[in-house]
């Protein structure tokens, strides 16, 4: 059998593949432990949804809890949502009892489901029918109730929280507060990657969730623990490699969990015994060279305006005021509000973030190959 890649990029398997996070997995599953529920934050790619398996991993291993997790980001409505926790309900019933239907057969005539299964894999899928918004409200009353009459906590996970901000139904916040703080039980985690939308959605006086969760951001891993734990998984796989050296490649990839194990998923696929300088800048140019198509495409996507800033914030790798004489000097940008308008479209295409009083580029791989151009 082939060795195991220990760099993930895709999905959680154990603590062994995990690095740290042993403080923030602390206080989450304390909170939950103490009936309380939490918000977590972060951009994207930093390990949002790998820190929720793994606190679901410590969790199995400790209690009977019953653990769900879903991404409501693909959704566009209350109808989505429903379907997509219902689905996350019947896949953890078919995994926990070998009757799932009969269990569930309740929870399926609530919510006016037909339950079908894929003719090739046999993985039973629901269709929902809804007349009007009146059904799906009931529906999600149905699901609830089935949470709180169930002999077991649930832990219900819900990332990409902030999307229900875009749901067409009138008082979504309002209508899912509602059932939420009916579980006396049961708790939620809920997360996001837009800090300033979630942070609203639970901070804002006379919102529904208004401080209903305990919040944590979720932070870059400390740079020499990250070393330490790449350096560990390829000393154990024969590849030998300076410390210092990967220290170097974190910095480069600005510390950003997902382009980081990408690059020594990469790295390690090379089963070189002794990864020198040269093997790390023949994986960076292959990389960016690999990637090109795409990032040239990019282009397409943006006007020449935003494109030109793109290029800019990326060789300045941040900039804290996009409209400073010194910086639209630099690079030959237009005036100011144009530059504005350029980075509000860059935010919305989710192109650029803001994070620490600094705007950056999000991909990381992109922000290379710019500084480059």
């Amino acid at each position: 059998m082939k060795e195991l890649n220990p760099f993930l990029i895709t999905d959680y398997i154990s603590t062994d593949y995990f690095c740290n996070r042993k403080i923030e997995s602390e206080r989450i599953i304390s909170a939950i432990e103490n009936g309380r529920n939490i918000t977590l934050l972060s951009i994207r790619r930093l390990g949002k949804t790998g820190l929720i398996k793994h606190i679901f991993y410590k969790l199995n291993k400790k209690s009977k809890l019953r653990l769900l997790y879903i991404d409501i980001l693909p959704t566009n409505n209350l109808k989505d949502f429903i379907k997509v926790l219902s689905d996350a309900i019947i896949k953890d019933e078919q995994k926990k009892s070998g009757n799932y239907l009969r269990k569930i057969a309740k929870l399926i005539s609530g919510i006016k489901a037909n339950l079908t299964f894929d003719e090739f894999s046999g993985i039973p899928k629901l269709e929902l029918d809804y007349k009007n918004s009146y059904d799906a409200i009931n529906s999600l009353s149905q699901i609830f109730s089935y949470f709180a009459e169930q002999k077991e906590k649930y832990i219900i996970a819900i990332d990409e929280f902030q999307q229900i901000i875009s749901y067409p139904e009138k008082n979504i916040e309002a209508l899912l507060r509602t059932n939420i703080q009916h579980q006396h039980k049961d708790n939620f985690i809920f997360s996001g990657s837009n800090k300033h939308l979630l942070t609203s959605i639970f901070s804002d006086y006379g919102r529904p969730f208004y401080q209903s969760a305990d919040f944590l951001e979720l932070k870059r891993l400390d740079i020499s623990e990250y070393s330490q734990f790449i350096e560990n998984h390829l000393t154990i796989r024969k590849q030998n490699i300076d410390i210092d050296l990967i220290k170097e490649v974190i910095q480069y990839l600005d510390c950003h969990t997902f382009y980081v194990q990408y690059f020594f998923n990469r790295l390690f696929e090379l089963r070189e015994k002794n990864i020198t300088k040269e093997t790390i800048e023949y994986l960076k140019h292959n990389i960016l060279i690999e990637k090109e198509y795409i990032y040239y495409s990019y282009r397409n996507l943006v006007t020449s305006s935003q494109f030109q800033l793109l290029e800019a914030i990326a060789k300045e790798k941040s900039v804290k005021e996009t409209t400073s004489h010194e910086f639209i000097g630099k690079y030959k940008l237009k005036q100011a509000s144009s530059v504005n308008r350029s980075l509000k479209a860059l935010l919305d295409k989710e192109l650029v973030y803001f994070e620490n009083l600094e705007y950056k580029v999000y991909d990381v791989f992109f922000s290379k190959w710019l500084e480059k151009l």
